[in-house]
C-alpha cells in the first residue's frame, strides 16, 4: 500500500508558527494525527489546520504537544475513537484489526528522533511495523547505528521496523501508544434523517473504508489451515484473507480448482453417467466441468421425457410434470 505522507518539514512551514515555535520544528504531534486520519480514510486535514486546533484546545505547550488533549478535542470533531496503552501486544492487535497508532518516541532510545517525537504506525505484517514519520530529512535513518541496523526506509516518510524496536523507542514515555480507530456509528445515531442526508459519495466512502479495514485483517484462526493450503496450491495469492471476493475473482478460483472449464474429461466418479448421457443424446459431450444454467437443466429434463411442454395463449410455455 502506498502512503501520501504529510510532512511538517516542508520549507513553507519554517515561517508558520505553532505556539512559540514553528510547524517545521515542533508540529510532529498534529502532523502524526493528520497522517493517522488520512490512512484511516476519515479526513484529509492540513497540518496548519490541526495545529490551530491544538492551540485552541490547549494541547500546545512549551516543548511540544499534549497528545491526549489534542485527541480529546479532535475525536468528536473528526469522528474517531482512541485509547492508550504501553503494551506491544495491544499495539500489534490493534494494527492487525485495521486501526492505526501514534507512537511517542522518547529520548532514552533514539530510534525515530534524538528527543521526544511523535510518529504514526500505519500497519503491521507479522512483527514488522510500517511507520510514517512527518519529520523527514535526507540521511535521517542512516545517522546512527541503531537506525541503520533496525530501520529500513521504504520511501520518503515511510519506514519499517520491528515491534520490539517500537517498544524500545517508547519505553520512557507513558503512554507509549495512542490507538486510533474509525468511529463505530451505533444504530441509535442512524436516524432516518441521518440516512436521508447522506449523499451517494458519503455511502461509497463508508463502504470503501469498511472494505479496506476488513481487507487488512489477518486470517482467522478457524480458517488458517485451509487458507495456507489454498495459498500453497496457488489457488489464492495470499493477500487480504478477509477481503471481499468479486464474482470474477470467484470464477478464477473455480477455474484454478478445475471446477469450471479447462478439461474435456469428466471426473472419475461421474465417468459412467457422463458416457451414458452423451450416448443417449441428452448431453452433447463437451465441457463436463462447465456450469449448468436453469434453462439447460430444463432442456435436459425435456430431452429425458420428464416434462410435457404445452403452447398457451400469448406464445408463452407452461411446463408440467409428466404423468406417464
Amino acid at each position: 500500500m502506498g502512503y501520501s505522507v504529510k510532512f511538517q518539514t516542508e520549507e513553507k512551514y519554517k515561517s508558520i508558527s505553532y505556539g512559540s515555535n514553528s510547524i517545521y520544528n515542533s508540529a510532529c504531534g498534529p502532523a502524526s494525527l493528520c497522517n493517522a486520519l488520512q490512512v484511516l480514510g476519515i479526513a484529509d486535514i492540513s497540518i496548519p489546520t490541526m495545529c490551530q486546533l491544538a492551540v485552541s484546545c490547549g494541547a500546545r505547550v512549551d516543548g511540544g504537544t499534549v497528545m491526549t488533549t489534542l485527541l480529546q478535542s479532535a475525536a468528536p470533531k473528526y469522528h474517531f475513537t482512541y485509547r492508550t496503552t504501553s503494551k506491544n501486544a495491544e499495539l500489534l492487535a490493534h494494527l492487525n484489526a485495521g486501526g492505526v497508532a501514534i507512537l511517542h518516541n522518547g529520548s532514552a532510545y533514539k530510534l525515530f528522533s534524538n528527543s521526544g517525537h511523535f510518529v504514526m504506525a500505519a500497519a503491521a505484517s507479522g512483527q514488522t511495523i510500517t511507520v510514517l514519520d512527518s519529520y523527514w530529512y535526507s540521511g535521517k535513518y542512516t545517522a546512527s547505528s541503531i537506525r541503520r541496523n533496525y530501520v529500513s526506509v521504504v520511501e520518503k516518510g515511510v519506514v519499517k521496523t520491528s515491534l520490539t524496536q517500537c517498544g524500545k523507542a517508547t519505553i520512557d514515555r507513558s503512554p507509549s501508544y495512542y490507538l486510533i480507530s474509525r468511529e463505530v456509528i451505533s444504530d441509535t445515531k442512524n436516524t432516518e434523517k441521518d440516512v436521508e442526508d447522506m449523499t451517494e459519495s458519503d455511502v461509497r466512502k463508508i463502504i470503501a473504508a469498511e472494505a479496506e479495514a476488513q481487507a487488512k485483517k489477518a486470517v482467522s484462526n478457524w480458517a488458517t489451515d485451509a487458507w495456507n493450503a489454498a495459498v500453497s496450491a496457488g489457488v489464492l495469492d495470499g493477500t487480504a484473507p478477509q477481503g471481499n471476493l468479486t464474482r470474477e475473482q470467484f470464477t478464477v478460483v473455480l477455474r484454478r480448482l478445475g471446477l469450471v472449464g479447462g478439461s474435456d474429461t469428466p471426473s472419475g466418479w461421474a465417468a459412467d453417467a457422463w458416457t451414458a448421457a452423451t450416448d443417449a443424446g441428452v448431453l452433447d459431450g463437451t465441457n463436463p466441468h462447465g456450469i449448468v444454467t436453469r434453462e439447460m437443466l430444463a432442456q435436459v429434463a425435456f430431452a429425458l421425457g420428464l416434462l410435457d411442454v404445452v403452447q398457451v395463449d400469448g406464445g408463452t410455455m407452461e411446463s408440467h410434470k409428466s404423468t406417464e
